[in-house]
């Protein structure tokens, strides 16, 4: 019997990028540009049989994010149910392939509340496509989001992006920081303060788990990640748009630090030393999708 979570290869032929793909979750795993350098992190010990989602790579997060709705799973459905994989294409430019995730074949983490499945005419219906586009120095990933049902629903989503962080030196203030979000609101959830970013890179000296949520004159997130002692960088850059309309996109940045890695059965001891999640989300700020109508959002993430 053959491995139903068998990855698909994403591979452009005129520059040698690739991307790898696994149909449970449609988790990009693996982003390898056309200079042969990974850019993204993938735990040792994540699990990629389909038996829980993949600790590594660029989980998505739908309907929400943790669990803030205790009926629900945290993160929602989008990382632990088998995705239909689409067609693949090779051109001069770039390669890519698509995959989507109808709410009626979801057989996991539906929870007890809205998204349970319902015969009723007014129950809560949609349909996610994620595009994956690989170009020789950048990763597209672009998520629609279509309200196929006759009921309005509420949502948080996120790309929960890992990235590699080369000489394990995730820890280093120098060779490991993010910049670009200056002026963003602040929340701690590990201090629970909550402050105004300022122009000081952000840097891994203790657990990090914090929501940067811009202001109202800033929409688009622009970011700039080094990656470790190699010097390479990434630019990050996100949207998202409910039909013309723009929407805030936040980041989350999370390093699990010392004790908490040693509780994940599915992440090393020490590697938080080699990874560092900066996740853009659409997390606040936002209408509930109407009936018929589509939220599209999207990552482009350049090796610099």
């Amino acid at each position: 019997m053959g491995n139903a979570n068998e990855p698909v290869n994403i591979k452009h032929s005129s520059s040698g990028a690739s991307a790898k793909v696994y149909p449970f979750g449609a988790t990009v795993a693996s982003f390898v540009t056309s200079k042969n350098h990974e850019v993204l992190f993938v735990s040792k010990l994540a699990k990629t049989d389909g038996s829980k989602a993949t600790r590594g790579g660029i989980p998505l997060v739908f309907p929400q994010f943790g669990q803030p709705n205790k009926d629900m799973p945290q993160h929602g459905f989008l990382r632990c149910n088998y995705w239909k994989v689409g067609k693949s294409y090779d051109s001069d430019n770039e390669a890519g392939c698509d995959f989507t995730l109808d709410l009626q074949d979801v057989v996991k983490a539906r929870g007890d509340g809205i998204w349970k499945a319902s015969e009723t005419d007014n129950a809560v219906d949609c349909s996610i496509c994620l595009l994956v586009k690989v170009k020789p120095t950048s990763l597209t990933t672009v998520l629609t989001i279509t309200n196929t049902g006759s009921t309005a629903f509420e949502y948080q989503t996120l790309f929960h992006t890992y990235y590699k962080i080369y000489g394990s030196k995730a820890l280093d203030n120098n060779m490991c920081n993010v910049v670009g979000l200056e002026g963003y609101n602040v929340d701690d959830k590990i201090t629970n303060e909550n402050t105004i970013q300022d122009g000081t890179p952000i840097t891994i000296d203790r657990e990090v788990d914090r929501i940067y949520t811009p202001d109202a004159q800033k929409q688009d997130l622009d970011i700039t990640i080094c990656t470790g002692e190699d010097g390479s960088k990434l630019s990050v850059k996100a949207t998202a748009a409910d039909g013309g309309k723009k929407l805030p996109v936040s980041a989350v940045v999370w390093n699990p630090f010392v004790e908490k890695s040693k509780g994940m059965s599915d992440f090393g001891d020490e590697e938080y030393h080699d990874m560092l999640c900066v996740e853009p989300g659409i997390l606040s700020g936002f209408s509930a999708v109407l009936p018929g109508k589509q939220v599209t959002f999207e990552q482009v993430i350049t090796s610099l």
